[in-house]
């Protein structure tokens, strides 16, 4: 692969994403872990010209960016109804241990009084 994102947090990702690249592929670091975590990486996976970085809020230019992907959800090309899950904000823990166990990509927390 020519770049991989690892967008998860977790050490183990972050190694799978780094281990599938070609020479001079990038993995982009978008997770987040909590302080102190630590991640080993063969130093040898990273010659042939290897990289990983961390982002900052997707490293984009928001008014490039945003009109992009509302283009690709018109045209049926990001599924946003697979990725989203909504929870009420007392729902909180369900919505933590669906994301732990894998049954929701991103969940949505609506504040009390929310509707959409």
């Amino acid at each position: 692969m020519r770049a991989s994102l690892e967008a998860v947090g977790s050490p183990q990702t972050l190694r799978q994403a780094v281990d599938c690249l070609r020479p001079l592929g990038t993995c982009c670091l978008a997770g987040s872990s909590r302080k102190g975590t630590e991640a080993g990486v063969d130093m040898n996976i990273l010659q042939n010209g290897r990289a990983i970085r961390g982002c900052i809020q997707g490293d984009n230019v928001p008014d490039q960016f945003v009109p992009h992907l509302i283009d690709l959800y018109r045209a049926g090309k990001l599924p946003i109804e697979r990725i989203v899950t909504f929870y009420d904000f007392a729902d909180i823990n369900w919505a933590v241990a669906d994301s732990i166990a894998g049954k929701t990509i991103k969940p949505l927390l609506r504040m009390p009084g929310q509707t959409a």
